[in-house]
């Protein structure tokens, strides 16, 4: 896989959470599972109701660009203290408890939920810091809303309509003709820093290609003076940082695809929650 085909997966991976989730037809015991993670103070910190309105949405809003949304979600998730260990545990099981089938549909039918919670707890915390850089260049502004924005002119309006139709152009092998200005920038070159601190084993396969694509020095490890991390550094409980800690030591052995399963369940988990249908 080339970098700019992983560089519009990767963009487009919430998207095609969005699209999937809201397509199935979520059953009554799972809306109500859905609806008190949504409306639970403890859970907060995942600032899910932001997302109500991709699942609540008229045929016009499903053609209209979901950034706008996302943008709003993720600076209000940015500004909260992180989310504890105990609270990603007490949501992936209420998830798994609660929306079995839905679950199934969107591939994590054999998923066990110990297993979810360790991932999701040990994923979360690299999902946060990506999902919360900011491009001072920029006025701040979060790099997933620039990503997002410099992608439309070459993809069309990001909906929940269309992003369904562009995953399955990539996943058949049909990716825009990005030009390096979107896919080479100092926002991709943190995240990539990021990710590659965290789980290298995740990038060792294609850092040949990224040097080709972007330059050698996309993937030097020095962080791009243009961008900052804009989350809070608090949580809601001092006992956080040792539970993850924790965690990630359950991973200190080789584990293959288990860090790519908690950065996609990490945040689907956040995205999920929302979709439940009002009454």
């Amino acid at each position: 896989m080339s970098f700019r085909t992983l560089a519009v997966a990767a963009t487009l991976v919430a998207g095609m959470q969005m699209a999937g989730t809201s397509a199935l037809s979520i059953s009554s015991q799972c809306q109500s599972t859905l609806a008190s993670i949504v409306t639970d103070s403890n859970a907060s910190c995942l600032n899910a109701q932001a997302l109500v309105g991709l699942v609540v949405s008229t045929s016009t809003s499903a053609n209209s660009s979901v950034v706008p949304t996302l943008n709003s979600w993720l600076t209000g998730m940015c500004s909260r203290p992180a989310c504890t260990n105990d609270t990603l545990a007490s949501v992936v099981q209420q998830v798994v408890s609660g929306c079995p089938d839905e679950l199934s549909s969107l591939g994590l039918a054999n998923v066990d939920a110990g297993e979810l919670t360790t991932l999701v707890q040990t994923a979360y915390p690299t999902v946060r810091q990506v999902a919360c850089l900011g491009d001072t260049s920029n006025k701040n502004t979060l790099c997933v809303t620039e990503t997002l924005n410099n992608l439309e002119p070459y993809t069309g309006a990001l909906s929940v309509s269309n992003i369904e139709s562009l995953a399955s152009q990539i996943m058949g092998g049909t990716v825009p003709n990005l030009p390096s200005n979107v896919t080479c920038t100092d926002c991709t070159k943190a995240a990539y820093n990021i990710v590659q601190q965290k789980f290298g084993d995740l990038t060792s396969g294609f850092s040949s290609d990224i040097s080709s694509t972007c330059g050698a020095s996309f993937t030097d490890g020095a962080q791009p003076s243009s961008v900052t991390q804009l989350a809070t550094d608090s949580t809601a409980s001092a006992s956080a940082s040792s539970t993850s800690n924790a965690a990630a030591g359950r991973f200190s052995a080789p584990i293959g695809l288990a860090p790519l399963v908690g950065l996609a369940a990490s945040s689907l988990l956040t995205v999920t929650s929302v979709f439940f249908v009002l009454a």
